[in-house]
């Protein structure tokens, strides 16, 4: 990617990470992404982009992949209509070895582009059917990210769990914690005013986690008030095969058998 191709004035865009490996998928994705897996007659990849695409102030939307699933994301690209601009970039890596993580993606995403301008961040391999409107318009002003109610402590234990102040603040997230108190959650979908991007490469340059964005949100939260917006509807991440599962009878209406 060049940053001559995206040196022009925008409102704000859309970062959706798709460089996953996806191990614990197994034999499903031998030869696709796991945010491409069908889901009905959509994918996760393809309900994050209708969310993003219904933004109004968002106006452009780029997905980063690894190498080794380029093409496949192209192909994808190449086959669908959205409003905002729609692009696929390649993140240099071919081998899950050299696998940056999550926050290592966006850096290596700001570093190459060298945008400025107010960003919506998202894991590319989940489903939801809530709005980003609210989000997309507070974290124009300050760091924002989605909470969601996922119903029981026990789920919250593989996510980030979240506790809310009385003005809607977040006093207190803990990455994968192993007793919350809550049934709030911190999915994968967060929001960054352009004056705090230089955070992310703060956060590792002090940080040995580039894994996961939900450390990077446990470190802004220490910095800086963080807004929690929560997001109705239904949400559910790709992540294993028996969450793919569900998400095939939840948003696909299907009944498939148990994924082996």
């Amino acid at each position: 990617m060049e940053a001559a191709d995206l040196c022009y004035p925008i409102a704000m865009r859309a970062l959706v990470l798709a460089a996953g490996w996806a191990t614990r998928l197994g034999a499903l994705t031998a030869d696709r992404p796991k945010h491409l897996l069908p889901v009905g007659d959509t994918t996760p990849l393809d309900a994050v982009v209708d969310r993003l695409d219904a933004v109004a102030r968002l106006e452009a939307i780029d997905v980063v992949t690894h190498e080794a699933f380029l093409p496949v994301f192209e192909r994808w690209a190449a086959g669908r209509t959205t409003r905002k601009q729609l692009r696929v970039w390649g993140n240099g890596t071919a081998r899950f070895e050299e696998r940056r993580g999550a926050v290592g993606d966006l850096h290596y995403y700001l570093e190459r582009t060298g945008i400025r301008t107010d960003l919506l961040v998202l894991g590319g391999d989940q489903l939801f059917d809530g709005s980003l409107e609210a989000l997309a318009e507070i974290s124009s002003r300050e760091p924002a990210l989605a909470v969601h109610d996922v119903g029981a402590p026990e789920r919250v234990r593989r996510l980030a769990s979240v506790e809310l102040d009385a003005e809607g603040y977040v006093r207190r997230l803990v990455e994968k914690d192993p007793n919350p108190s809550t049934t709030l959650a911190a999915p994968a979908i967060y929001g960054l005013p352009a004056r705090l991007l230089g955070e992310v490469a703060r956060y590792l340059e002090t940080e040995d986690r580039p894994d996961n964005l939900g450390y990077l949100a446990e470190w802004l939260v220490e910095r800086h008030p963080v807004r929690g917006v929560l997001l109705g509807g239904r949400w559910i991440d790709v992540g294993s095969p028996e969450e793919y599962d569900r998400a095939r009878r939840e948003f696909g209406g299907e009944k498939p058998e148990p994924v082996p």
